[in-house]
């Protein structure tokens, strides 16, 4: 079957199915930014769960997925919608990652409460400087994911 004969087998099947064609589907080339938001806020609150469970291993992993969730936002979604994402990432959220990194290198929960909460306040930043402070994100609350544990592993 060529594209032509599958655009039309699926067209066909729409409209018999009663599904309303008003226009194009828009071509997307790649995940939108609330995808990699939702990617970036299950990491933030995994984080929070290993970092706070002093599961130093699992807290390194899930904050250099985060950084790297955050560096392909800015690099495939520089700005949005008049929002400079990659300069916000850059400027704000970089920062306190690093802060956490260095809080899980030295093992100190102290410092890790401290700078995930400076990266958290920074999110929030993010998100009144991009007109969506009704977005806010905080510090978790109870278990978002009862099938994972947290806990450091005994070796």
């Amino acid at each position: 079957m060529n594209g032509t004969t599958i655009a039309t087998a699926v067209l066909a099947v729409a409209l018999s199915a009663g599904i309303a064609i008003s226009e194009p589907a828009k071509e997307q080339h790649g995940p939108s930014l609330i995808d990699f938001m939702m990617t970036i806020q299950n990491h933030h609150l995994k984080l929070w769960y290993a970092g706070n469970a002093r599961n130093w291993d699992l807290a390194d992993y899930q904050v250099d997925e985060l950084k790297e969730a955050l560096e392909d936002a800015g690099k495939l979604i520089p700005d949005y919608k008049g929002v400079p994402v990659r300069s916000m990432i850059d400027n704000l959220a970089m920062p306190p990652i690093e802060d956490i990194e260095g809080a899980i290198k030295a093992k100190d929960r102290a410092k890790f409460v401290a700078a995930y909460d400076k990266l958290t306040a920074a999110c929030n930043s993010c998100h009144q400087g991009s007109k969506r402070g009704f977005i806010v994100v905080q510090r978790p609350v109870g278990t978002a994911f009862p099938n994972q544990s947290f806990a450091p592993r005994k070796k």
